[in-house]
């Protein structure tokens, strides 16, 4: 009976412990694009002729900066499920025009103008503890979204493209070693290689990345 009442009162009295939890993150990074991907334009009207929608083929690197914000589902304090989240990037570096065509037309294209959104879908993922450090990877999916600026040769004229975008499936690794900071605070230094992004091993991100949450 002494037995029994001792376990009864340390289950009384020991805190509960959450099975899950929320985590929030936020980072800053700088990325690598190591092919452009062809993009799509809409019909447009020139001085000389019509230009039907289509592709405009487009190639080589492209280095980006961006931040990025997230959401996490923690279980056990093992299990990591990133559930949402979105990034932004931009390009920097000082790139030349791409000359390139569009149904006989002569287009350049400004890389230095490109962008790059992401929507971040979930995933799944691991993370280990030892006292105040921790490691986390994890794979997830997503859209991504990139856009830039160009023109089209009309004539003596040049006419601005519209919407000229690509959009692809995104599937990518999340490799972070994490310091605590305080109880609900640490910050990390994450690595992305993007697995699929416009085609296979197309290129990833390092950077910094805040995360609240046990």
């Amino acid at each position: 009976m002494t037995l029994v009442a001792g376990v009864l009162a340390t289950a009384i009295t020991r805190p509960a412990h959450a099975d899950w939890d929320f985590q929030l993150g936020a980072s800053m990074a700088g990325g690598w694009l190591r092919e452009t991907p062809d993009f799509t334009t809409e019909k447009m009207s020139t001085t000389a002729r019509d230009i039907s929608e289509g592709t405009v083929r487009s190639r080589g690197g492209l280095a980006m900066m961006g931040l990025g914000f997230d959401t996490d589902l923690i279980i056990d304090d093992r299990w990591k499920v990133p559930t949402l989240g979105g990034n932004a990037f931009w390009a920097i570096g000082s790139y030349s025009s791409l000359i390139t065509s569009r149904d006989g037309s002569v287009v350049r294209l400004r890389p230095w103008t490109t962008w790059r959104g992401d929507i971040l879908l979930p995933g799944i993922g691991r993370r280990w503890k030892h006292r105040r450090y921790m490691v986390e990877a994890a794979l997830r999916t997503g859209v991504s979204w990139m856009q830039v600026a160009g023109s089209v040769a009309a004539g003596g004229d040049r006419v601005e493209l519209t919407n000229t975008q690509a959009i692809t499936f995104l599937l990518q690794a999340e490799i972070e070693g994490c310091r605590r900071l305080d109880p609900t605070t640490r910050v990390c230094l994450q690595i992305v290689p993007r697995l699929y992004e416009h085609g296979w091993l197309n290129g990833g991100t390092v950077g910094i990345r805040m995360e609240w949450g046990r």
